[in-house]
This record gives structure tokens, C-alpha cells and sequence, in this order.
């Protein structure tokens, strides 16, 4: 065996049992309660918990954003991934106006390969032409690139597209067995209220949440999950952040409309009492944050297995970034760093106070994201997966600060925020590429993971 983990308690989505794992040319060869084989190198985990390694389903690596870009890049943004226990980030396309769809998955991939330490999937966004470029939709498919994404608003920047062509887009992919995600905000309610408040003169952070609401996000879910029905196709939800947002999906599902839901960490962490601080336009981020009300409506949701995935939509942007928009929340970068923290946040403030499992967790963070996504070698630990493995020292105590994260944002939204555990070890199909917490990746090790049809 190339790699032996041994005296370990294994975390997987059915429960937690004591095992050794032994690792051969990248992929998990034994599992077992005692291995006694020849490995090249042993690791002892005794007291440790071991994870699959987590997959980060939405993450947005150097994109561009109001005249600047997102700060990390798929070096840097990959470097925090794997020092946060994420072994997988799944990104998206960037289609620019013409381009055609083919053309923005080869300038992406252009941008990720030889630049991620960890292995990387691509969503691919339909923003410019959507009904000259649906006909393109199924040879992509065909290629592994079977997951979509539209946008409900962005009009004014020409990233909308109609509820028509969403339904011509949605019922393309669905055929062909892909899958669609939609950013759910209803853009009519948020063009007039943000007007409204700028015309007024109201500009600062707290009118972020006032102009971007979760009527907005409701009303959107709303009218998606009709259209879902009519064609009987499935749909994603990303970055839901409301209680009237999970309510909208909910009642659609019990209409038979087939919904997947994803959340992040934000939406479940932050408020929009950030808002009121001075810095307070640094957590401007899209959808908004929302009331605590609706961060324990989430909570709740996740321990009712009603939400699907947990991912970051990891935007980062650093300070002076922030400022370029002289604290005017519709000039302000919108996105937050979340890759890093993303799991030690759920971990904390999920499981170890309770409000959902071990076992919960990776569903959330590894199963449900591998098998939505079609990402068949990935999210669990059994014989013939891929050797994504952390080991995670749950008696440590830790604290988030800025300068100890990984990314290139110089800020945390997260900062000073406990931490129950510390990171020790992070592997990548059998090599490790984070050990006793420190980044020890010596070359450039992720690949592109393309995706297989979607289960019904």
C-alpha cells in the first residue's frame, strides 16, 4: 500500500466506526478494523475524527465583478480550499457577450489547469444568447459538463434572462440529463427598490438587505418551481438565504416539483446586523444576509434534511476592494471568502451545538454534493472512491483570524469566531497536501472532474 491511516474513528453519512484505511494508487484498497499490511507511509489517527474530503459545490475562483475581479484565484483559492478540508471546489463558467458556451468552458478550464492543488469541476453559466446557445447544450453534455446555471436578475449588467428562455434552457438540460441550478432573486422587486433607496439617497449597508429582499428570493422560487412542474424537470436552488425563500421550495415540494437546496455558511452565521456596522459594507455579499429569524429557519431546515448541500459561493475580495464602492451598497463588490471555513464553521456550529449530526454533516458537505453532481469517485469513504481524506482533531480549540486563513482576502467575515477542532491533514486521492495544518502541496495536483447524467 502506497499510504496507511490507522487507529481512526471514520465519519461517514451512515455513522462512525473505528477503522483503518489502507490507500493504493490514489483510491481507498482497504477498510477495515485492523490492517496490518505494508504501507510506504502510516499515519496514526488515533483520537482523530476522518472525513471524506469535503466538496465545495459553489465557488467563484478570479471572477469578474464591478470593474475588479474576485481575489482569489484557483492557486490561491484551491491553497485555502484544502487547508479547510475541501478536497473538490466545483466553479463556474464566465460567458462574455458572443461567446459561445463551448468557448467559455475552454477559457476556464485554460484558467484552472496547472494552477489547482485540488481537484475541480466546472457549472456552466447561460447569461449571453440563451436561446442561440441552448442548441449547444447537449454536446456539452455529452462531454461531462452536465451542470447549468441561470440568473433570475443581473439584467441591468446583462446576466438575466427571461422566465421564457429559463424554461426553454431548463427543459434542454433536463432532457439531456443534466441538471440547472438558478440564482433565485425576482429582478422587478429588486431594480425598483434599489432605485427607490438610491433615489432617496439611501445608500449605506443596511439598505442592501432593504433593496435585495426575501420577497424577492420568494417570488422567484416561486415562479422557477412553477415552470419546474409544468416540464416535470428537477432543479437547484442555490444559495437559498430566507425563511420566505424555504417556505416558496417547500410548498413546491409538496406539489411533486423535484428541488434540490443549497445554503451556506453566511446565511446560517451572519445577519444583517453586520449592515449596521461602519465597515459593515465588507459583508455585502448576494443574496443578502438576512434576519436571525431566517438563519434559524435554515438551521432547522438542515436538521430536517430539507436542504440538500451546504457550499460557500466563495467570492473574496480584499478591503481596498470594498472601499472602491465609498461604502454605497449597490457599488459595492458583492461576495464573501467562505472555502476555508467552511467546514470547521458547520462542524462548530452545526454539530458540536447541536443543531445537526456528524452524519448530517457529510451528507451535506460530501455525499449529497458527489451524487447531485454526479461526481461518482467522490464524497464518501468505501473501497474504489478516490482517497479524499481529512483528519480532524476535534479536542483543539481554535480561533479564526484573517492573517492565519489562506486565501488572498484580507478580511474574514468570520473573524474571532471559535472554533471547536483544528484541521490536521488533508489528502488528496492518497497524497497529502496539508499536514499538521500547514500547506505542504509540492506541485500542482487537482484535476478536472467531469460529471455523469443525473440520477432521477
Amino acid at each position: 500500500m502506497d499510504l496507511l491511516i490507522k487507529n481512526g474513528t471514520v465519519v461517514t453519512d451512515a455513522g462512525k466506526q473505528r477503522l483503518d484505511i489502507g490507500v493504493l494508487d490514489g483510491r481507498i484498497d482497504l477498510l477495515q478494523a485492523a490492517i496490518d499490511a505494508p504501507a510506504k507511509r502510516t499515519i496514526d489517527a488515533s483520537g482523530r475524527l476522518v472525513f471524506p474530503g469535503f466538496i465545495d459545490a459553489h465557488t467563484h475562483m478570479g471572477i469578474p465583478i464591478m470593474d475588479t475581479h474576485s481575489i482569489d484565484d484557483f492557486e490561491s483559492g484551491s491553497i485555502a480550499a484544502a487547508c479547510g478540508g475541501v478536497t473538490t471546489i466545483i466553479d463556474f463558467t464566465v460567458q462574455e457577450k458572443g461567446q459561445s458556451l463551448q468557448e467559455s468552458v475552454n477559457v476556464r478550464i485554460e484558467k484552472a489547469q496547472g494552477e489547482s492543488h485540488i481537484d475541480y469541476g466546472l457549472h456552466v453559466n447561460v447569461t449571453d444568447q440563451p436561446q442561440k446557445r441552448v442548441s449547444e447544450i447537449p454536446k456539452l453534455i455529452h462531454q461531462g459538463f452536465s451542470i447549468y446555471k441561470v440568473f433570475s436578475t443581473y439584467r441591468q449588467i446583462g446576466m438575466m434572462i427571461t422566465w421564457e428562455e429559463f424554461r426553454q434552457v431548463l427543459k434542454t438540460v433536463d432532457d439531456n440529463g443534466g441538471l440547472l441550478c438558478l440564482h433565485a432573486e425576482d429582478n422587478d422587486l429588486i431594480e425598483s427598490m434599489t432605485a427607490k433607496n438610491v433615489d432617496a439617497g439611501n445608500v449605506a449597508a443596511i439598505y442592501h438587505p432593504r433593496s435585495r429582499t426575501a420577497e424577492a428570493e420568494a417570488k422567484a422560487i416561486s415562479r422557477a418551481a412553477e415552470i419546474a412542474g409544468d416540464l416535470d424537470a428537477q432543479l437547484y436552488i442555490v444559495h437559498l438565504s430566507s425563511r420566505a425563500g424555504l417556505e416558496a421550495a417547500l410548498k413546491a415540494r409538496e406539489q411533486g416539483v423535484k428541488l434540490y437546496l443549497e445554503t451556506c455558511p453566511q446565511y446560517l452565521m451572519l445577519s444583517e446586523e453586520y449592515y449596521e456596522k461602519e465597515n459593515g459594507h465588507y459583508w455585502i455579499t448576494t443574496p443578502s444576509l438576512r434576519s436571525k429569524e431566517d438563519s434559524e429557519a435554515l438551521w432547522q431546515a438542515l436538521a430536517d434534511d430539507v436542504i440538500d448541500v451546504v457550499a460557500t459561493d466563495h467570492c473574496p475580495f480584499t478591503i481596498a476592494q470594498k472601499e472602491e464602492g465609498s461604502k454605497r451598497f449597490h457599488l459595492t463588490p458583492n461576495g464573501l471568502a467562505g472555502v476555508e471555513t467552511l467546514f470547521p464553521l458547520l462542524y462548530t456550529y452545526g454539530v458540536v451545538e447541536g443543531r445537526i449530526t456528524l452524519e448530517q454533516m457529510v451528507r451535506l458537505l460530501a455525499k449529497n454534493p458527489a451524487e447531485i453532481f454526479g461526481l461518482s469517485s467522490k464524497g464518501s469513504i468505501r473501497l474504489g472512491a478516490d482517497a479524499d481524506l481529512v483528519i480532524w482533531d476535534s479536542a483543539a480549540e481554535n480561533v479564526f483570524h484573517a492573517e492565519k486563513l489562506h486565501g488572498n482576502s484580507d478580511w474574514s467575515a468570520y473573524e474571532g469566531m471559535p472554533i471547536s477542532g483544528n484541521l490536521e491533514t488533508t489528502i488528496l486521492r492518497g497524497q497529502t497536501v496539508v499536514e499538521d495544518g500547514i500547506f505542504v502541496g509540492q506541485k500542482i495536483f487537482g484535476n478536472l472532474l467531469l460529471s455523469s447524467q443525473q440520477s432521477p
